[in-house]
């Protein structure tokens, strides 16, 4: 009889060990692609039909800098005039709209797609204004 009993005891306590309690168990990351490109980029090059120009030193000076909060700021340098000078400093939004797709709204109707890819520190921009792709390479 005693042994009867030890036994049902074991089996039921067998059975509330095999429940298992799905609420605690945490729920799987999920792997945001847009995660790699928060943070500030420098301009690397620009390359389009014709090749690969490096950026000058005053160009390096250029940003792009994502932030989480689906904000975008692009700082553009130029010195076409013989002196490095800072010609535009814009924000806007930034949205992934498909997988390797980013739409950045600069506002005023000012809206472009442009494709993007993250390798390692190079964040690549490819771009078409309507004359002819281009793209542009930035660096972490």
């Amino acid at each position: 009889m005693i042994k009867k009993i030890y036994f049902s005891l074991l089996a039921m306590s067998l059975l509330f060990v095999s429940c298992d309690n799905d609420e605690n168990e945490t729920p799987p990351e999920e792997n945001n692609s847009t995660t790699e490109l928060l943070g500030i980029w420098n301009y690397a090059a620009y390359i389009d039909n014709e090749g690969e120009l490096p950026a000058t030193d005053c160009e390096q000076n250029q940003i792009i800098d994502f932030q989480e909060n689906g904000v975008f700021r692009f700082t553009y340098y130029d010195d076409g005039s013989g002196t490095c000078e800072q010609n535009q400093d814009a924000t806007g939004n930034w949205e992934e709209v498909s997988e390797g797709v980013l739409e950045l709204d600069y506002g005023n109707d000012d809206v472009y797609e442009v494709e993007y890819s993250i390798a390692g520190n190079t964040l690549t921009l490819t771009i078409d204004e309507g004359e002819g792709e281009y793209q542009e390479v930035y660096e972490k």
